[in-house]
């Protein structure tokens, strides 16, 4: 017979992504994700961020992420949409 070995262990959950220019729900009807999360960081040369060796986090529902690159010189959209 073999020996049967049990662990309890601790799982975060992501239940939802508020965005951080809006606050509203990042989460689509059936549970997925819509919009984009940004990571960054400046460097020495940067004039916006400093290297401050800090990684910036940012999550924006689809609806802002459509709103910023609709202010965009190029449409970056036009071939995801039909």
């Amino acid at each position: 017979m073999k020996s049967k070995k049990t662990e309890t262990v601790e799982i975060d959950v992501v239940t939802d992504i508020l965005c951080d220019k809006c606050g509203k729900s990042c989460m689509g009807w059936c549970g997925n994700f819509c919009g984009v999360s940004l990571s960054l960081s400046g460097g020495p040369d940067s004039e916006v961020f400093p290297d401050d060796e800090t990684v910036r986090h940012f999550d924006l529902c689809e609806h802002c992420i459509d709103e910023w690159l609709k202010t965009w010189a190029k449409d970056y959209l036009s071939n995801c949409v039909s």
